[in-house]
């Protein structure tokens, strides 16, 4: 009995291959891409699960009670963590990690490490970072202990380090001040970390010089715990709530958790306090959505043609039963026909996945592969193809199998419209979901295209940083003279940040501040030059007025925000005392509020020092227009005479400003696209339902050219119904789309408002789309020659 129904499905699918090739190509698109949002989504949802004790493991986060409001970070005191432990018996084990940024060197070798960080020896205890070199249970231990990873090891020592002997113990040094000495090599650290560091270094080395990492005033610092099995996180929670007052009177601040496991989806931060890899849960469960609505999509397709075809199996099915077939085995041979569709499309969906895996892990930011061998991917394939076969042959199967023999064998009893006003709102459905995905790209871009054309500030355009190596950050004013006289180059300043996500910063002091009214600021230490280069503008007072390095004498600039924060107006913050970095001085003007920070985040105060005493990290060099080349040429040249150890690192402020939206901007790649493959599908399923309605009303066609109507007036009468249902779908996507993108823009400090335009575009591209799908099939059936489907009456 099997291998006849497989015969007659095969028959079924072979006499009808146009819309075979509809259904097959419409499931295979879609099932490729909820497959391709399936790797995408357990890649997420994977990260730091692989650590054996996941779930004891927490972040203590705060939140710092500020007058001006109350904000949660994800840095803490530097004693926390030693406090925690001792204080309550339900912690297995702390580690502190605190981020530095320097220069490592080993002989001759110099690099500039960005994922560098100071950490306890705890840290190997929690985590499940194993080492290939050292001890676990002593590394980090000593104030002078230095970790590093694999491929870090292999960038200092060669790629043959493993086979040196006596390699721990190998002397390196960190800015050219501190020596260190190599305490262990670790497991490059999994993709799915949100922890990513190269180097470690002993947090006991930190607390040596950084009189911050031992006070309870300052909160630069990620603390890490480990619950004992059995402990009630609320309950615990609670307790530790206000360890911070404890040994911090003057503090309002307070604790709080954070599982392990929800850190990388569910961290909503400001970058400065949180340096882990961040994802987000919203984009996350978007794209589920976007993905399932894609493949429920091409299950309506499927179920439209089955139903619109349905009177050509009317008598298959009446001669069946007459002979004595029972509805279950007619329902059984629809859905088999339905899970051959399927299977053949998983296979079709397969090899498409693998074809679009490269441009999906480009688009996304990912390095995702399909493992054939993981049991996995066969269990989702089996329960896609299982799924699939009956959301889209359920409703099919049981609806043929429902006809009455005597009715459909007589011509009584059944018509081609059965089922028109189900398909019709099936059609609907489809161009709803697409209009929500076509309308939420349009927004998505729209946000992005008012960050990256916004104004900051300041101007970015042509500015290019230089970072200073080696010994070059005591000699960046030296360096700086010599680059104002190249032709390319238009100004030059150095200082210590470059205008990206500035976030160095400490507590400030002010003349006329309340009791317990503290609040950290962000600080840059500039030259005189700084602000002409930049192009920022004074809101009141004057700029820097240059130094020589004998002078002490302290002057800052403040920005708006932090002018308003103290209390001041522009104008009468000039000439009032302040105390930054334990240094008294008097505030010489105030800056223009400029983005510091991405526009996610509001803009913070910020304070300008002129300390020339102190290194410069980098020089901002503004280009002529047209000479860029010319000008890295100039600084490349220049840059190896004073600095031949340390390569050139350099960029432009602009395209790095763009790369901070990368995760916007994949969002809506990911979403142009499932916006286009929704399309595409859904009018797969109108150019079938157009082909099938055109071929049923054949005679009705040939009839009305007799009597003379129009090709044009023929077209109208078989597109209006389809353009109808378009229609419809607009009004109902709309308000779904404007909720979902409210809630989305709710993330961002600055950003569009949602226009009415953009709704009326994408329902008249939709509308377009459609009439162009209809206008195919109903062209073509206009154009027949009425005799060819009249010779039959």
């Amino acid at each position: 009995m099997f291998r006849n129904y497989l015969k007659i499905a095969f028959r079924n699918l072979w006499r009808s291959p146009l819309y075979t090739l509809l259904n097959m190509g419409g499931l295979a698109l879609g099932i490729a891409c909820c497959l391709l949002i399936a790797l995408y989504v357990y890649d997420e949802r994977s990260y730091d699960r692989y650590h054996a004790n996941a779930g004891q493991i927490y972040r203590v986060t705060q939140k710092q009670h500020q007058p001006e409001g109350i904000f949660e970070v994800a840095v803490t005191p530097g004693p926390l963590a030693q406090s925690l432990r001792k204080d309550f018996p339900e912690v297995i084990e702390t580690a502190r990690m605190g981020k530095w940024s320097g220069q490592l060197q080993v002989g001759r070798q110099r690099y500039e490490e960005k994922q560098l960080f100071f950490a306890d020896n705890g840290l190997f205890r929690l985590f499940d970072f194993p080492l290939v070199l050292g001890d676990y249970r002593t590394v980090l231990t000593d104030p002078g202990d230095v970790v590093l990873t694999e491929t870090t090891a292999a960038k200092y020592f060669g790629a043959n380090w493993r086979t040196r002997p006596n390699l721990l113990g190998t002397r390196l040094r960190l800015n050219n001040q501190t020596d260190l000495r190599l305490a262990g090599i670790a497991k490059d650290v999994p993709g799915n970390s949100h922890l990513q560091f190269n180097v470690l270094m002993s947090f006991k080395g930190l607390e040596s010089f950084d009189e911050w990492s031992r006070k309870w005033s300052g909160s630069s610092f990620h603390t890490y715990l480990q619950l004992r099995p059995g402990t009630n996180v609320d309950a615990f929670g609670e307790k530790i709530e206000k360890q911070c007052i404890r040994y911090n009177p003057n503090t309002a601040n307070t604790l709080l958790l954070q599982s392990l496991t929800a850190i990388h989806l569910y961290s909503d931060f400001a970058f400065e306090s949180d340096w882990g890899v961040r994802g987000n849960a919203f984009y996350v469960n978007l794209f589920t959505v976007a993905g399932l609505l894609v493949l429920l999509i091409a299950c309506i397709n499927f179920i439209n043609l089955a139903t619109a075809r349905s009177a050509r199996r009317a008598r298959e099915v009446g001669v069946r039963k007459t002979i004595g077939a029972r509805r279950q085995h007619l329902i059984f041979q629809f859905l088999g026909e339905s899970f051959l569709l399927t299977s053949m499309a998983v296979l079709v969906a397969l090899l498409l996945a693998a074809m679009l895996l490269p441009l999906f892990n480009q688009v996304a930011g990912k390095i995702l592969t399909l493992n054939f061998g993981a049991a996995p991917l066969w269990l989702i394939l089996g329960t896609l193809t299982v799924g699939v076969s009956l959301l889209a042959g359920l409703y099919p199967a049981v609806l043929l199998s429902g006809f009455q023999p005597a009715s459909v064998l007589t011509g009584t009893g059944f018509s081609s419209p059965t089922g028109r006003g189900f398909r019709q709102w099936l059609v609907v459905g489809q161009f709803t979901f697409s209009l929500v995905l076509i309308i939420c790209t349009s927004l998505v871009y729209s946000q992005l295209r008012f960050m990256q054309t916004k104004n900051l500030g300041f101007d970015k355009a042509q500015l290019m940083y230089v970072q200073m190596g080696g010994g070059l950050r005591q000699k960046a004013l030296q360096l700086k003279q010599e680059l104002l006289q190249q032709p390319a180059i238009e100004r030059v300043s150095a200082t210590t940040s470059r205008l990206i996500d500035v976030d160095n910063g400490g507590n400030i002091n002010w003349q006329g501040q309340q009791p317990k009214d503290e609040f950290s600021i962000t600080n840059m230490n500039v030259d005189p030059d700084f602000l002409p280069t930049v192009g920022m503008k004074l809101a009141s007072g004057q700029n820097f007025r240059p130094k020589t390095l004998t002078d002490t004498s302290a002057t800052y600039l403040i920005n708006e925000t932090a002018a308003k924060r103290m209390g001041y107006t522009p104008q009468t913050a000039l000439g009032k005392r302040v105390e930054f970095w334990n240094k008294k001085g008097l505030i010489q003007g105030v800056v223009r509020d400029f983005h510091y920070r991405p526009l996610n985040v509001p803009i913070s105060p910020m304070i300008l020092r002129h300390a020339p005493d102190n290194p410069y990290f980098n020089l901002l060099i503004k280009t002529r227009p047209g000479q860029a080349q010319a000008a890295i040429d100039q600084v490349a040249k220049l840059y190896k005479q004073y600095e031949r150890e340390t390569p050139l690192q350099y960029g432009f402020v602009d395209q790095e400003l763009d790369q901070q939206y990368r995760r916007e901007q994949r969002t809506g790649q990911v979403m142009a696209y499932f916006a286009a493959l929704a399309i595409l599908i859904s009018c797969l399923g109108l150019f079938g339902l157009a082909a099938f309605m055109a071929e049923q009303r054949a005679k009705e066609i040939g009839v009305r050219k007799v009597l003379g109507a129009s090709v044009t007036s023929i077209v109208a009468l078989l597109s209006k119904d389809f353009l109808k249902l378009v229609v419809i779908a607009f009004f109902m996507a709309a308000p779904i789309a404007w909720y979902a993108m409210n809630r989305w823009l709710q993330d961002f400090a600055y950003k569009i408002d949602i226009e009415w335009w953009v709704f009326a575009l994408a329902g008249t591209l939709a509308v377009g789309i459609a009439l162009l799908t209809v206008s195919f099939q109903s062209i073509r059936a206009a154009l027949m020659n009425p005799v060819k489907s009249l010779r039959s009456e």
